[in-house]
C-alpha cells in the first residue's frame, strides 16, 4: 500500500476561457447507430413509442366513444364531434398497432426459432 500514492496521478486541468460544451461531445456517435447492435437499440425505442401509443390512442377512442351523450341527437354538431374524433383515435390506433406488429417482427428477426433456423442453416 505505501507504492499506491506514487502511481496514482492527480493532476487536473481546467477548461479553456469561455468555453461550454464543445461541438464534438454533442454529436451523436454514428458508427454505434450504424452497427448492428445500435441498430437493434433503435429499432427497440420504436417498437416501445409505438406499443405506448397504440395504448394512448385505445384510451382516447374509449373515451370518446364512450363520452357521447345517450340523450344527443344523431346529425348535431357534439354528436358529429365525438364521432369523428373517434373514428380519427381507431384509424390512429389501428396504424400505430401495425407499426408496432412490425417493429416487433424487425427486432425479433427471421428464424429466432432454434429449431427452424438450425434446420434452414443445414440442410437449405
Amino acid at each position: 500500500m505505501a507504492e499506491f500514492p506514487s502511481k496514482v496521478s492527480t493532476r487536473t486541468s481546467s477548461p479553456a476561457q469561455g468555453a461550454g460544451a464543445s461541438v464534438s461531445a454533442l454529436r451523436p456517435d454514428l458508427g454505434f447507430v450504424r452497427s448492428s447492435l445500435g441498430a437493434l437499440m433503435l429499432l427497440q425505442l420504436l417498437m416501445i413509442f409505438n406499443v405506448g401509443a397504440t395504448v394512448l390512442y385505445i384510451t382516447a377512442f374509449i373515451t370518446c366513444s364512450a363520452a357521447v351523450e345517450l340523450t344527443s341527437l344523431k346529425g348535431t354538431r357534439p354528436y358529429n364531434q365525438r364521432a369523428a374524433a373517434s373514428f380519427f383515435s381507431c384509424l390512429v390506433m389501428i396504424a400505430y398497432g401495425v407499426s408496432a406488429f412490425f417493429s416487433f417482427q424487425a427486432w425479433r428477426g427471421v428464424g429466432s426459432n432454434a429449431a427452424t433456423s438450425q434446420m434452414a442453416g443445414g440442410y437449405a
